[in-house]
């Protein structure tokens, strides 16, 4: 299933990339032997008090791949400082769906591929029409194949304001749909269970699921994630991290499933999770 999500994600982030209207603005690129980064932001719509995605564009080459808002075990994900009239904007705030990528049994979440990390910028409502914002950004990232390599870049763009926002941005992919459950965590074990009836449409078994979370510290990203279904929910049991991380409230990823479709052949879903503690762990 893995290869299944990986190949989704990528060809994904290409064809949003690839649309002409998806990079208005552009910085200078920072190339290096591995990375083409750029700043890329969308003027569809700076029009004042309106909030512009504002992305890190990781162009990598093959076989290198960049980390997740969770690395899980291994890694270490990118980071975008947007310095803008004067105020720091800290990201990014938005990232693709992760990809399962193990090496040597040990997993981490990433991006391969052309990698779009989305930070909002706020267009002050004083801002005049006709006028450029300037955008200056801070960003580090690691990219890794059989060695990983940190790399940053400085980059520079003028934004310019438009009188009205002419639609929707095309550079952020709609959100994904909503899934809510519960989770009990004990010292060995993190278990999730979430009813079948919210994830979406469709009546086949799950034949397989996969949690990313978004925190790090919660689970052993290399141990097996185990599915099961109980009456009408799926239950993944995961192991807990040998660290002493506090209890969470909630626990937030992004959950993606398998089902078998009427014709046989199997349907992937992906959703944004938030499972609460179950009674007895509260």
């Amino acid at each position: 299933m893995a290869s299944r999500w990986r190949a989704a994600t990528v060809v994904l982030a290409v064809s949003v990339l690839a649309s002409p209207a998806w990079a208005d603005v552009v910085s200078a690129p920072v190339v290096t032997d591995r990375t083409r980064a750029t700043l890329v932001a969308d003027d569809i719509a700076a029009a004042p008090g309106q909030s512009v995605p504002v992305a890190l564009r990781l162009q990598l080459k093959p076989g290198w791949h960049t980390y997740w808002r969770n690395p899980g075990d291994s890694g270490e994900p990118a980071s975008v400082t947007l310095h803008v009239l004067g105020s720091d904007i800290a990201g990014p705030q938005q990232w693709p769906t992760p990809e399962r990528i193990d090496i040597a049994g040990i997993v981490s979440y990433g991006h391969h591929g052309d990698v779009a990390l989305v930070t909002n910028v706020p267009v002050p409502p004083s801002a005049r029409p006709g006028t450029v914002i300037d955008i200056t950004a801070d960003a580090t990232w690691l990219v890794c194949e059989k060695v990983c390599v940190p790399e940053h870049g400085h980059f520079t763009l003028g934004l310019p304001v438009t009188a009205d926002a002419k639609g929707a941005s095309t550079m952020v992919d709609p959100p994904l749909p909503a899934a809510a459950g519960l989770f009990e965590r004990t010292p060995q074990a993190v278990t999730v269970r979430v009813p079948k009836s919210v994830l979406g449409d469709g009546d086949g078994p799950v034949r397989e699921a996969y949690l990313f979370p978004e925190r790090g510290d919660l689970i052993d990203h290399s141990a097996p994630q185990v599915l099961r279904e109980q009456g009408g929910d799926i239950v993944l049991a995961l192991t807990s991290a040998q660290v002493d991380a506090p209890a969470p409230t909630e626990l937030r990823g992004i959950l993606s499933i398998t089902r078998q479709g009427p014709d046989g052949k199997p349907q992937d879903q992906v959703f944004q999770l938030t499972a609460r503690p179950t009674a007895a762990a509260r």
